[in-house]
């Protein structure tokens, strides 16, 4: 690595290391000013090594930010305003890009001007995420010089594998755990199956270090190294040469480690949802709260996949026939795993409404998750034929389905649903009952001679009798209506 490059590496790994020490496990406070005082001495470090930094007139603005920035960044050391904080944590960032980027000339634009911040948000979003990949290039390098070409290439694809699904995994486990309290029960227990907690913390510090330090190295490199275009773009494209593509290694290894989980979770959902082994579950949580819990975050999983799903089957390489069958078969896994993350969430759903009776959004979400399973279904055809166009049939499929969803009659069903639980269970929601459509009228007209409710049904239905009985022009008839009111009209 060149030396520059080096000494900037080792400041920001430095930073990410003060980040750690000052900021995991602690609340802001006088930590935050003490973080900004060493990202201030890593800049001015670097950009004096680098004869970027000029006192000049033009500048006298940018260096002048140096007062707002450091008294908004004591104000977590002076104060406790939370809103205030919050606010801050946003500001110092912001006024820090924009004054490093004009003491360093890396705008065209006045700062008073829009385009002023486009170019923050170039430099901050698009060139930043860019040079993060310096450290890996030259760490490349290093390697290919040092191993065989082939093992160098397999090894390179495996590494960029688990790299993508890093972050997959974290979200993926994040709302499988808070879906299902036993599969997080397990989880939480495997860290200390495999090491003890405290490795487990390092591990997880030293990664957050390790992110801090790319992030700071991009942007820095950014704001201080050769402009855009010049020296780091060659760097990087020599590094991108053979750049490393979306063949079969490199999906085998995310699918892999993706469908260990999910064939985890769907075994659990099986022995412990369907299986009614109540025995082993968590002390703290009864069967009534594992069967009902979840529902959301299932329906997140179920859409992530269907995201990953189509889009492995656009990346996928067919240069290697049986690295392909094998995606294939992942795929294929991937879709049955998620169709028993529908089966569980849809099931939940029942349970949920079986206790709490039935709702228009709870309804709609039973639809949806019945329209996800057809998206899956062609999603598996799709797999398996490549002339099977994806987005043909899953645009019939949307159309279709929102016709029928139109034309079964949604209060209706839900009026029906929560009158046959109210004969099975006694109970029932009056109050939302009596506000469903027209549609649900003739339904909820049948309860009028119920012993229990039926006074209160009636005086709703004269409410709405009254209603119907108003004259209206013949453009605003419709047929629920006419029936509403037929029905009413019945003694």
């Amino acid at each position: 690595m060149h030396r520059g490059l080096r000494w900037l590496w080792l400041g920001s790994v430095a930073i990410g290391v003060l980040s750690d020490y000052l900021f995991y496990g602690k609340a802001f406070g006088i930590s935050y000013p003490l973080f900004v005082s060493g990202l201030y001495a890593l800049f001015f470090w670097q950009a004096k090594q680098q004869s970027q930094l000029t006192f000049s007139r033009d500048q006298l603005f940018a260096w002048l930010l140096t007062v707002p920035i450091v008294l908004l960044a004591l104000t977590f050391f002076l104060f406790d305003n939370t809103l205030l904080r919050l606010l801050n944590i946003l500001a110092v960032p912001f006024l820090f890009v924009a004054q490093t980027m004009l003491l360093t000339k890396r705008h065209r634009q006045s700062w008073y001007s829009l385009g002023f911040a486009g170019e923050m948000m170039e430099t901050v979003l698009l060139y930043t995420l860019k040079y993060t990949m310096i450290p890996f290039a030259f760490l490349r390098h290093w390697l290919k010089s040092r191993m065989d070409r082939k093992k160098y290439g397999v090894a390179v694809k495996i590494l960029a594998g688990i790299g993508i699904s890093l972050p997959i995994l974290l979200v993926v486990l994040t709302l499988l755990s808070q879906a299902d309290g036993v599969f997080g029960h397990l989880l939480a227990k495997i860290p200390s199956l495999l090491f003890d907690f405290d490795s487990a913390e390092a591990l997880y510090r030293l990664l957050r270090i390790g992110l801090v330090a790319l992030l700071i190295f991009g942007y820095f490199y950014a704001v201080i190294g050769p402009k855009p275009q010049e020296v780091a773009d060659k760097l990087l494209e020599r590094s991108e040469e053979k750049r490393i593509a979306w063949d079969g290694v490199i999906l085998v290894t995310i699918l892999t480690i993706i469908n260990v989980v999910y064939v985890s979770f769907t075994i659990i959902q099986i022995s412990y949802l369907f299986g009614g082994a109540q025995a082993v579950l968590p002390a703290d949580m009864t069967y009534a709260e594992y069967a009902k819990k979840g529902f959301q975050e299932l329906v997140m999983v179920t859409i992530i996949n269907f995201i990953l799903l189509v889009s492995f089957m656009h990346l996928v390489s067919r240069a290697q026939p049986v690295i392909y069958k094998f995606v294939q078969a992942m795929l294929s896994l991937l879709t049955i795993c998620t169709s028993f993350m529908l089966f569980s969430a849809y099931f939940r759903l029942s349970l949920y409404e079986e206790a709490y009776g039935y709702t228009q959004t709870r309804f709609l979400a039973h639809a949806f998750m019945i329209f996800l399973f057809v998206l899956f279904v062609i999603a598996f055809l799709k797999i398996w034929r490549n002339d099977f166009s994806l987005l043909k049939y899953c645009g019939i499929a949307g159309i279709a389905a929102y016709v029928v969803l139109n034309y079964i009659q949604v209060d209706a069903v839900i009026a029906q649903n929560n009158i046959h639980r109210y004969y099975e269970t006694g109970r029932i929601d009056v109050a939302y009952l009596i506000e469903l459509s027209d549609d649900a009228i003739p339904i909820i007209a049948t309860l009028r001679e119920d012993k229990g409710i039926g006074g209160r049904i009636e005086y709703y239905l004269q409410e709405k009798r009254d209603r119907l009985q108003k004259e209206r022009s013949w453009q605003s008839f419709t047929i629920a209506r006419y029936v509403a009111k037929t029905h009413l009209q019945q003694e």
